[in-house]
């Protein structure tokens, strides 16, 4: 994959949440960045706080991570820290909404429903809640009861301002940035035989930290074509996904339309776009404690998640 691009990041440093410009796996505080920058203005604390003046900050990132804004060595010289060094929350930290597409992908519904099987007339979604997110290497616990947790790589886009009524045709218009995403599914829970309706989403893709998101929002104008990145999914080193934004059903635009025209997109509200091909349930082979997934997509970054037994998540508390 190409170089990633630098974004914003949310991160627990000195005592609290602050945001900070991220490059190459290095982080600074988005204050000291501004500083450097000759930038007056106190940032805010937050990813969602930055879209009523995210041109101002998309800048100062620009600018940063500009030839000789990071130090002369580049990201960790001149007070960047090594990402390791920090804790990484989600990238939004507080969505209004978090709309996930289910089956967005050819490859995707070709290895769950064989060669020849058509999609739908329209996108299909489910919701999750702001609470299922989590941060980059933050560990996912397993839950009790689970045998079949699975992993899927995601492009996730974050809308900028109120868009009501969007045409796909002005859909960009009201994206702020992108960002990784990995939508760890708990197959285990997806159909109760108690009840007749299916499937049961709360519980298969909503647990607290499922949803890992990061480890930046990459600025939409830094990514020259979201429809033409590469994404891949890793486990312990090993292949698991590779495809293209490419080989989605919907674009991001028509996407965008669709959700526009049931409920008003706010700012801050993230949509996930779909997993490609090669997920645990098509390969027969689901996740363990201490397996290690990385989400990566070309210009976005990589985003590492590391599985946790409920003992080790209760000893950590």
């Amino acid at each position: 994959m190409r170089s990633h691009q630098p974004g914003l990041a949310t991160v627990h440093a000195n005592g609290g949440q602050t945001l900070a410009a991220w490059a190459d796996g290095f982080v600074l505080p988005l204050a000291e960045a501004a500083r450097r920058c000759g930038v007056t203005a106190a940032p805010p604390a937050s990813l969602r706080g930055a879209l009523s003046d995210w041109d101002r900050w998309c800048d100062v990132v620009r600018q940063v991570t500009a030839d000789g804004g990071t130090g002369e060595n580049g990201p960790g010289d001149g007070g960047w820290q090594d990402e390791t060094e920090v804790t990484f929350l989600p990238s939004v930290t507080d969505p209004p909404a978090v709309y996930c597409a289910a089956a967005n992908y050819h490859d995707h519904l070709q290895e769950m429903r064989g060669e020849g099987a058509q999609a739908g007339q329209s996108p299909m979604y489910f919701v999750a809640p702001p609470a299922s997110l989590g941060g980059h290497r933050q560990g996912v616990v397993r839950p009790a009861g689970c045998a079949r947790l699975d992993w899927e790589v995601e492009l996730a886009v974050v809308i900028g301002r109120d868009a009501e009524d969007v045409a796909a045709a002005d859909a960009d218009r009201v994206i702020a940035g992108y960002a990784v995403a990995n939508d760890v599914s708990l197959r285990d829970f997806a159909r109760r035989e108690d009840y007749p309706f299916f499937p049961d989403w709360l519980r298969s893709k909503s647990y607290a930290g499922c949803l890992p998101l990061g480890p930046a929002v990459v600025p939409a104008s830094l990514v020259p074509d979201p429809m033409d990145l590469a994404l891949s999914l890793t486990v312990n080193g090993v292949q698991r996904q590779a495809s293209s934004s490419k080989n989605m059903i919907f674009s991001i635009a028509e996407q965008i339309e669709y959700l526009s025209h049931i409920v008003p997109l706010r700012p801050g509200d993230i949509i996930l776009t779909g997993t490609p091909a090669g997920t645990g349930a098509a390969w027969g082979s689901y996740l363990s404690p201490g397996d290690v997934m990385v989400a990566e997509i070309e210009c976005l970054g990589r985003l590492e998640t590391e599985v946790r037994a409920i003992a080790e998540a209760e000893e950590g508390e």
